[in-house]
């Protein structure tokens, strides 16, 4: 920037000087040219002319005297009158001519002119007169003459002032002139010397600047040539002017072979040889920019050997024209060979993928593998709750009890797996909503008093949460969370203390909990590893207490996806102190009357809800004379219906079934129902919008719809409790799922309506039966398996219904595999399948069918695994169906 702005100063300069030369040049010619013109006109001056005249005059006067004195006779008068004309002559010069103006102007001899003239004229009478007058009147004439020769005399000195005078006013406007010209030849001289300075100086400086521009081209060359990417200078042509080292090890060329060679023929592959014509025909008439300019892109290249390898390119389009000349465009061109690059990429990628293919299949695992482990622990622990009401002696109610509490853990371990896996894949149920922190935690106390006193614990409490106890928050995540400490807190502890301390950080919204025991404490060492997956600080085989390891991993996973954080502090022997800081903001809203969605609950979950306000949500169990519920089940898979219904016909309710959502709606209409369980998946009129329909027409306000679907994605449950519904509950359900969220949910029972039943709407006959609960069979199960099933329906229905699903699945396959993309009707029906599937146990078929609703195009590496889990599950269908 610097050498440019001197270099523009001194252009300035130099321009400015060469002006005032020119201008100085100019006026010395002007000058000299005036020199001698004033020099040609002194030669011939008019000053000489003046004084000769007027000498002349005075003579010529004085020969008209002498000859009128002299003329006697009348032949002597024409030498009188010859004489006369000269001198009348002279007279006439000095009174016309411009030259004498100064004579007969000057102040002092304003009247002899007059004079003069004024006599001649009177002579003239006489001299044009007859001879005999002019001689008769020389006397007179005489006299006259001699009164004019002082006059004369005087013009003749007066001429001589003024020639002293011009001659003066001459010389000094000489002298002036030539003082003026040599001032503009001195200013000349020392132009002409300051550009002489001037243009030693830019000779100087252009030595210095061409010095530095060959060491600039040096380090270019040179950084050039030891550059590791291909640089390629290209002319408006496409011809290849610079190729250095870089380029001929990329590209394979030598300099030689590349220099000249047209770059496109070189190194651009053929299925871009067109497009790169066409671009550079388009700069070249428009000047249009596609590729050049736009800093670092991709492309591919090609090498001497015909490979195609992908380059890195970078192109700027170089004019060297300046100050509006016209100058040859080029392209300069640096190219980076990043095979390796995308090589590793690509590598990287794959190893993502494959390591993202890991956590799906180990998630997808987990899920698949506690869903499975649990639906047969379901029908365990229902088995051993209807084993231990059949009158057993006291031994077998001993071991009924051992099955109970194995099968409990058991089933706390399935489901640590099972949270463990949605917390890991963001899976988040439950919305926030407004509830009252110090009754919660009073009432975590308050079921863990048995245990403590059990151990010799005091387990104690306090609560400062200011104005109110209620708060905004995940009361379902917060319960879990105190739960797993205090529970570990009072296993942990002998023969000490444990209590829990709530305040709030002053007028923030954050509350701190703190759980302190005196309990065996926990080594520093461990302190940062009780939060990992699967630790377990005591793994030896005498360890004291049971567990996956998974308790507090769970509760730190839980606590960060409410936006809080826990931290530990413990000394061995001494105890531990577990902190936990929770975002609960107070509200000034009543815990009892908020509106917000409980969270959905699955089947390992429900036993964990808040129980609604007992107004609201009187449990036909604890009421002292137990009175039925009307219970409405929408559900659109026959085989689930019938299920469903049998088992809350066990729990001793009146249902109504219908087959589908528009009639759910029509069933609604007519009567009045305690609760309404409504499948999601139907079709023509879905769950979500027969759910919008029924609270939009306030056709069952203040009655809870609960979903039961197959759908576990949180995005689906959130869509699902925006419909209005009031929790999700994941099939496939069991009998127990069903109670609890009946005790929850359901509405006290209500004076039947006498609204009348829609014709069309297939329902349950309200027979005497009906009336009275029916008596669950003894060696009932949980509805889970096909034995099972064959328990709820009987023999003969479970066979019909269960060759009705066999040829729906074969129907379905066959479809399938002659369809070129799934239609809707297709993934209708895989839908309805994989809930009976759930039903009758058969978890990965179920799956299988789920995958093949939700896949892109025909689906066919789905459908290759739908064709082997179903060759599986035929198998036992039809021995089932042979039995």
């Amino acid at each position: 920037m610097k050498l440019g702005s001197n270099s523009f100063f001194s252009r300035g300069v130099l321009i400015a000087i060469a002006v005032v030369v020119a201008l100085l040049a100019v006026q010395s010619v002007r000058l000299g040219r005036e020199v001698l013109f004033r020099l040609d006109g002194l030669s011939t001056a008019a000053t000489d002319s003046l004084q000769w005249t007027l000498s002349q005059a005075e003579i010529e006067h004085l020969k008209l005297e002498n000859a009128v004195l002299a003329a006697e006779t009348v032949e002597d008068l024409a030498q009188v009158r010859r004489k006369f004309d000269i001198l009348f002559s002279r007279i006439m010069t000095i009174r016309e001519s411009r030259t004498f103006a100064p004579v007969r102007n000057a102040p002092d001899n304003a009247g002899i002119m007059p004079r003069v003239q004024q006599r001649i004229d009177y002579l003239i009478t006489y001299i044009d007169g007859p001879d005999e007058a002019l001689l008769f009147g020389l006397p007179r004439v005489s006299e006259i003459l001699e009164e004019n020769r002082t006059d004369l005399r005087n013009l003749a000195l007066a001429g001589l002032t003024e020639h002293a005078r011009a001659s003066e006013e001459k010389r000094l406007n000489f002298f002036d002139l030539l003082s003026r010209l040599a001032i503009v030849v001195l200013a000349l001289l020392v132009a002409l010397t300051m550009t002489t300075l001037m243009m030693g100086r830019l000779y100087q400086r252009g030595k210095r600047l061409a010095e530095r521009t060959r060491e600039a081209v040096a380090r270019m060359r040179a950084m050039v040539t030891s550059s590791l990417d291909a640089i390629l200078v290209v002319d408006s042509d496409g011809k290849i002017q610079e190729f250095n080292g870089a380029a001929e090890a990329i590209f394979g060329y030598s300099r030689a072979e590349a220099t000249g060679a047209n770059m496109a023929d070189l190194i651009v592959p053929d299925h871009l040889r067109e497009a790169h014509a066409e671009g550079m025909e388009r700069f070249r008439t428009s000047g249009q920019e596609t590729v050049i300019g736009k800093g670092r892109i991709q492309l591919e290249a090609k090498r001497k050997s015909g490979e195609v390898f992908p380059v890195e390119l970078s192109i700027t389009a170089s004019k060297p024209a300046e100050d509006g000349e016209e100058g040859e465009t080029v392209f300069v061109s640096y190219l980076r060979d990043i095979s390796d690059r995308i090589a590793a990429e690509r590598e990287l990628r794959n190893a993502r993928d494959k390591a993202l293919a890991g956590e799906r299949a180990k998630a997808e695992l987990l899920t698949v593998m506690s869903h499975e482990m649990r639906t047969p622990l379901t029908g365990v622990l229902g088995a051993v709750d209807l084993l231990s009401d059949s009158g057993l002696s006291a031994e077998q109610s001993g071991y009924v009890t051992m099955i109970r509490q194995s099968g409990d853990r058991l089933m706390g371990h399935v489901n640590d797996v099972l949270q463990l896996s949605n917390l890991e894949s963001s899976v988040d149920n439950e919305n926030r909503r407004i509830f009252d922190l110090a009754k919660l935690v009073g009432e975590l106390v308050k079921s863990q008093q048995t245990a403590a006193r059990q151990a010799g614990n005091e387990l104690s409490w306090s609560c400062n949460l200011g104005p109110t106890n209620n708060v905004l928050g995940r009361p379902l995540a917060v319960q879990r969370v105190l739960q797993k400490i205090l529970q570990n807190a009072v296993d942990f502890t002998r023969d000490g203390a444990v209590a829990v301390e709530v305040q709030r950080l002053g007028s923030s919204d954050r509350v701190e909990i703190s759980i302190a025991d005196t309990g065996k404490g926990i080594a520093e060492d461990d302190l940062d590893r009780i939060f990992e997956d699967f630790i377990r600080l005591d793994a030896s085989y005498s360890r004291s207490s049971e567990g996956t390891g998974l308790g507090l991993a769970i509760t730190r996973r839980t606590v960060e996806a409410m936006g809080g954080d826990i931290s530990c502090e413990s000394e061995l022997g001494e105890g531990s102190l577990f902190t936990i800081s929770l975002p609960l903001p107070a509200s000034g809203q009543s815990a009892s009357n908020t509106t917000a969605p409980a969270a959905p609950a699955a089947a390992a979950d429900t036993h964990d809800a808040v129980q609604k306000e007992p107004q609201a949500a009187a449990s036909v169990a604890e009421q002292q004379d137990p009175q039925a519920l009307d219970i409405l089940v929408v559900e659109d898979n026959e085989i689930n219906r019938i299920l469903v219904e049998k088992m809350l016909r066990n729990l001793g309710h009146r249902v109504t079934l219908a087959p589908g959502g528009a009639e759910g709606v029509a069933a609604a209409r007519d009567r009045d129902f305690n609760l309404i369980f409504m499948d999601i998946s139907m079709p023509g009129v879905d769950g979500i919008e027969a759910t919008r329909q029924i609270r939009n027409g306030h056709l069952a306000d203040g009655v809870d719809i609960v979903a039961l679907t197959a759908h576990v994605a949180p995005q689906d449950h959130a869509r699902i409790l925006a419909a209005g519904m009031a929790e999700v509950v994941t099939k496939p359900v069991h009998k127990s799922t069903l109670a609890d969220v009946i005790d929850r949910r359901a509405t006290l029972p209500l004076v039947r309506s006498r609204r009348p039943v829609a014709k069309s709407m297939p329902t349950t006959k309200l027979t005497a039966a009906d009336q009275t609960p029916e008596p669950a069979p003894a060696a009932a199960r949980e509805l889970s398996d096909i034995e099972q099933f064959f328990d709820a329906l009987g023999r003969d229905r479970g066979v019909e219904f269960l060759a009705e699903y066999k040829g729906d699945m074969e129907q379905l396959l066959a479809d399938l595999h002659s369809c070129e993309d799934l239609s809707d009707p297709l993934r209708a029906e895989a839908h309805r399948l994989a809930g009976s599937a759930a039903v009758l146990g058969f978890g990965a078929l179920r799956h299988a069918l789920l995958d093949i609703e939700n896949a892109d195009g025909n689906g066919g590496t789905d459908l290759m695994r739908l064709q082997a889990e179903w060759d599986e599950a035929q198998g036992e269908i039809t021995s089932h169906l042979a039995a």
